[in-house]
């Protein structure tokens, strides 16, 4: 069976979507091959495949689900648009390949007011590791953002007042994006992998990036979360370890020099995620399908219960007419 994992092929705009390609990546044998997530209606139809597929889902619906010869692994899945879920194909897809796993709350509420079995698993990415890879210790304090999520300069200014250095600044932005998918895989994989040992090294890291702060708690890096909006819903993953500062907390100056991390929740979740992944990398198959013992059937016996309790919720609501309008628009079928 081969054994896939995907990044996305796309825009090519934001390295993070290439860090979840190489998470999963660390799972598989190294015959595993690389696919584009924009595109997984194209994977070969013939031959049998093991999809691991976490990550953010996505810009083009036209281009999913994959064919049926492909058991995808659903682990720390994002939903960007709930209109992905309006179309009763893609739908009935994550039923069969059920319970989904979510990385954020708001995507879990999403799947079970659909009737389709989901359970919060967090984001694979604090299961990051360097193994023994060479670590450059620096003096640097990185501020860390993106095209999506950049950093003001007033706030960058009042970082640098209360450190009393200049900040350096890192981008999240793939430095190169020519070539084929395989090429532009490669390529992007060296390059956030010669970061995370920056991050790694460096006095601290402060970001807005999800996937700067995850993996930076993976490995044990001095990260601090900030953010414009930190009541966003995808930062709850990040807030289940670390607490995320809001640029107005920075420009009052409130704001500590040092975070306290969870490190108990971070390790129950690295190995909750590490177990699932690997015991469905082990069958060739979502494990929690045909669960084979305890702790697996707890997860698929709570998720069927709650996506039948929020999905009749759903459907009460909508009948006696009392449903916002947004309730309405996510919840009526294509």
């Amino acid at each position: 069976m081969r054994q896939l994992y995907q990044v996305e092929g796309r825009l090519r705009n934001n390295i993070g979507d290439v860090l979840q390609g190489i998470v999963a990546k660390a799972f598989l044998s190294d015959q595993a091959e690389v696919v584009d997530r924009e595109g997984l209606n194209k994977i070969d139809h013939v031959r049998d495949g093991l999809l691991i597929a976490n990550g953010w889902y996505m810009h083009d619906f036209e281009s999913f689900p994959p064919p049926a010869n492909v058991n995808p692994i659903y682990i720390s899945v994002h939903i960007a648009d709930s209109a992905m879920l309006r179309s009763p194909e893609i739908r009935e897809h994550f039923k069969r390949n059920s319970p989904i796993g979510c990385r954020d709350k708001k995507t879990l509420k999403l799947f079970l007011g659909w009737g389709i079995p989901a359970y919060f698993s967090g984001c694979l990415t604090t299961t990051i590791s360097l193994g023994q890879s060479p670590i450059t210790q620096s003096n640097e304090v990185l501020l860390v953002d993106g095209v999506d999520h950049p950093v003001p300069d007033e706030i960058c200014q009042k970082l640098e007042a209360h450190y009393n250095e200049p900040l350096v600044r890192v981008t999240h932005d793939p430095p190169r994006t020519e070539g084929d998918l395989e090429e532009y895989s490669e390529k992007a994989q060296q390059h956030m992998i010669e970061l995370l040992k920056r991050y790694k090294g460096a006095r601290k890291v402060i970001t807005t990036k999800i996937h700067c702060g995850l993996p930076c708690l993976g490995i044990g890096a001095n990260v601090m979360m900030i953010h414009s909006n930190p009541s966003d819903p995808r930062l709850n993953t990040v807030r289940e370890f670390i607490p995320v500062l809001s640029f107005e907390q920075i420009k009052s100056g409130n704001m500590p020099d040092e975070v306290q991390v969870n490190s108990d929740a971070l390790k129950i979740r690295q190995s909750f995620l590490i177990d699932i992944v690997e015991a469905s990398v082990e069958v060739g198959y979502n494990i929690l399908m045909s669960p084979k013992n305890k702790a697996h059937r707890k997860i698929v016996r709570r998720s069927r219960q709650l996506a039948r309790v929020y999905r009749f919720g759903v459907k009460v609501l909508l009948a006696a007419g009392l449903g916002s309008q947004r309730l309405k628009k996510v919840y009526t079928s294509l």
